[in-house]
């Protein structure tokens, strides 16, 4: 009787870790209102010590019953922060651990959220779309990412001040839990060169940052890139944050100007130096991958513009021919490499 009674308790082990990240175990948009100090949330934004506003968060289960439960909302980021770029911040949201249990935030003690920075702008609308695209994108090129969930999300001010305001956005990992998720350490130390870093993944990020026209992050400085510690000493890079790439092409966007490009679209290569052979795997590797991507850009989501879907999709497009073209990736991928690191 040992037996069965060790399989049915790794079956209820294996149900419960299910159901302990329910939230990132679908893509299946969710219906939520969040309920807090709206005005005073939205305004302290510029402070060096942001609080933490009492919310409650309201969504409907699998069953269509309506739940409710009490959690926190804070302004978080850095550009989409500050009230000069924005009308509305990125957030943070968490709730406390007896809260959390039986929700759809068990197992995540706290989450971002992306959200439209100006939420009356229809264009700040569709980048959100364009930007949770990049990340799905992302996860058909690694198994390792952040995960993602959309979410029609209507938040409403408890004080009454002002109408509710309802956007799609959708929850993403923080790094913390994206390191528990694959069992890994979050690694925060920067100064990290390539050669401290998994060669043939962080070829396939700095080609997908390529592809998707995002010159915006760094892995020297840990800018918009977590590294996870292996216990065996090995470190594995994970890219995040492409609101400021070609891709998404989002006004308030432009390149650093020590960088050699005027706009965002157009791309430039900021990624290892390798020889013709090296890349060719690589290049192998995501041409293989072409019709998920293909696929990914052809459906609208719910509430995308399918003009700005073509837009994203035409974009892309002009990625695969660099590919094929071995001059043409020598000048703009091989040429433009960086030495040492970004």
């Amino acid at each position: 009787m040992l037996r069965p009674l060790c399989l049915l308790v790794a079956v209820l082990l294996a149900a419960d870790g299910l159901s302990a990240q329910g939230l990132f175990r679908s893509d299946e948009p969710l219906t939520i209102t969040l309920t807090t100090n709206l005005r005073d949330l939205t305004r302290e934004r510029d402070s060096t010590n942001l609080r933490w506003f009492g919310t409650e968060l309201k969504w409907l289960d699998s069953a269509g019953a309506e739940r409710t439960m009490p959690a926190e909302l804070r302004a978080r980021g850095h550009f989409r922060r500050q009230t000069a770029n924005c009308a509305f911040p990125p957030l943070f949201l968490r709730a406390a651990r007896g809260d959390r249990e039986g929700t759809i935030l068990q197992g995540n003690p706290r989450v971002k959220i992306v959200t439209p920075c100006r939420p009356a702008s229809a264009d700040y609308q569709q980048y959100i779309f364009t930007e949770y695209l990049a990340y799905k994108a992302y996860e058909i090129i690694d198994t390792m990412h952040h995960r993602t969930r959309l979410a029609q999300i209507t938040y409403v001010d408890s004080a009454g001040r002002g109408r509710p305001i309802t956007v799609t956005g959708f929850f993403l990992e923080t790094a913390e839990e994206v390191a528990d998720h694959y069992d890994l350490a979050n690694f925060e130390s920067p100064g990290t060169t390539w050669d401290f870093l998994e060669d043939e993944i962080i070829a396939r990020i700095s080609l997908f940052q390529f592809m998707i026209g995002n010159t915006d992050w760094s892995t020297s400085g840990l800018h918009n890139i977590i590294v996870l510690r292996s216990p065996e000493a090995t470190y594995r890079a994970i890219p995040y944050d492409f609101d400021w790439t070609g891709l998404v092409n989002a006004r308030y966007a432009t390149p650093n100007p020590i960088l050699p490009i005027r706009s965002v679209r157009q791309r430039l290569h900021r990624g290892p130096c390798r020889t013709a052979e090296q890349w060719a795997p690589t290049i192998a590797y995501f041409k293989e991958r072409r019709p998920a991507i293909d696929a990914l850009f052809s459906t609208p989501l719910p509430g995308q513009d399918p003009r700005k879907l073509a837009e994203a999709k035409r974009y892309v497009d002009e990625f695969w021919p660099i590919l094929d073209d071995e001059r043409r990736f020598r000048r703009e991928v091989i040429e433009t490499c960086r030495p040492d690191g970004n």
